[in-house]
């Protein structure tokens, strides 16, 4: 099975622990690094340093924002971008898929790829 590599970044933080937790006690081989990045910026000079598979954003942050999401994407076409809601069930999966969360295990099937 091979590491996928989880590029976090801040949010609130109980949302951010509970995450955290949830990745870390997984079944999956997950590599979890937590960003610093507070912009686009940021963000994409950390992406192409790191080169995740999968980065997590918070839905409330401004890294959530359609236009940063747009420029991740075009710049990493084959990484996956989840955005979780705070206030919902509701994981943002932009590799064309939306999924409702039901349990703590939607999260894992998300990340964890074959």
């Amino acid at each position: 099975m091979n590491t996928t590599c989880v590029l976090v970044t801040k949010q609130d933080s109980m949302l951010n622990r509970a995450l955290t937790d949830l990745l870390q006690n997984s079944n999956c081989e997950l590599r979890i690094i937590t960003s610093g990045a507070n912009d686009v910026h940021g963000l994409i000079a950390e992406t192409s340093k790191v080169k995740p598979d999968i980065v997590i954003l918070g839905e409330s942050t401004p890294l959530a924002r359609m236009d940063v999401l747009g420029n991740l994407l075009m710049s990493y076409p084959k990484m996956r971008v989840v955005v979780v809601s705070e206030e919902s069930n509701w994981l943002h999966i932009f590799d064309k898929k939306d999924k409702l969360m039901t349990r703590n295990a939607d999260l894992l099937d998300a990340l964890c790829v074959d």
